[in-house]
């Protein structure tokens, strides 16, 4: 006769959250579920001088948190770039969303018995059709850097320029000095005047270009390039 097998040691069941004596768990506001944390999420729509934010407030549990921060900001990403404020004020909100999308993720399950059911929070922002509100800002970016890059204005003492139009009516802009283009070299830069004569401190001078807006007044001294 052989001895019973032993009985197999019990699971003890997993913890259960247990709030502090006298208070109340947090309960998610959409579904009921705990564990909840306070948190809120906002969405912003820009459109000129118009604007608006959207605000969302807690508690959340991590399912129902995810899915809302991640519909705003997905929202956001292509309703909010188009306020002359709204490029400052929907990175801001983006990365405000960002922090609490962390806070969210770091929650537990929803615990079952709740009196919802928790929302799916579907795909991550960047997989969704609105990431692709990214360009608009990646493109102004883009515009205003190379805008930047090729105004003399912003040229400095050696760049190279390009000189097209009449002599009354120049058009000059910095390319690279291997472009075919590249015309000229600037010898020197003097601002708050447009008084070429100036540019005689600079030798091999063979042109000058002014450009006067407002009260900005600048003297470029090209020399020839090569």
């Amino acid at each position: 006769m052989t001895a019973p097998f032993p009985n197999p040691p019990q699971v003890p069941p997993a913890p259960q959250p247990v709030a502090a004596p006298g208070t109340t768990p947090l309960t998610c506001r959409c579904c009921g579920s705990i564990p909840a944390i306070k948190a809120t999420l906002h969405g912003h729509q820009g459109f000129l001088i118009f604007m608006r934010v959207l605000t969302q407030h807690g508690p959340y549990c991590r399912e129902c948190g995810i899915a809302t921060c991640r519909d705003m900001s997905a929202k956001t990403l292509w309703q909010g770039w188009w306020g002359f404020l709204s490029m400052i004020i929907t990175p801001l909100i983006l990365i405000g969303n960002l922090i609490t999308r962390v806070r969210l993720g770091r929650l537990g399950e929803p615990m079952p018995g709740a009196p919802g059911i928790p929302a799916v929070p579907g795909k991550p922002v960047l997989r969704r059709a609105a990431a692709f509100g990214l360009v608009a800002p990646v493109a102004i970016a883009f515009a205003v850097g190379w805008a930047i890059s090729s105004d003399p204005a912003y040229a400095e003492v050696g760049a190279c320029v390009s000189a097209e139009g009449t002599s009354t009516n120049p058009d000059v802009t910095v390319v690279d000095c291997g472009d075919p283009a590249a015309a000229y070299v600037i010898l020197g830069k003097v601002e708050d005047t447009t008084d070429d004569a100036k540019c005689e401190q600079f030798p091999g001078t063979v042109a000058s270009y002014t450009e006067e807006q407002n009260s900005r007044k600048l003297l470029l001294c090209l020399g020839q390039n090569g």
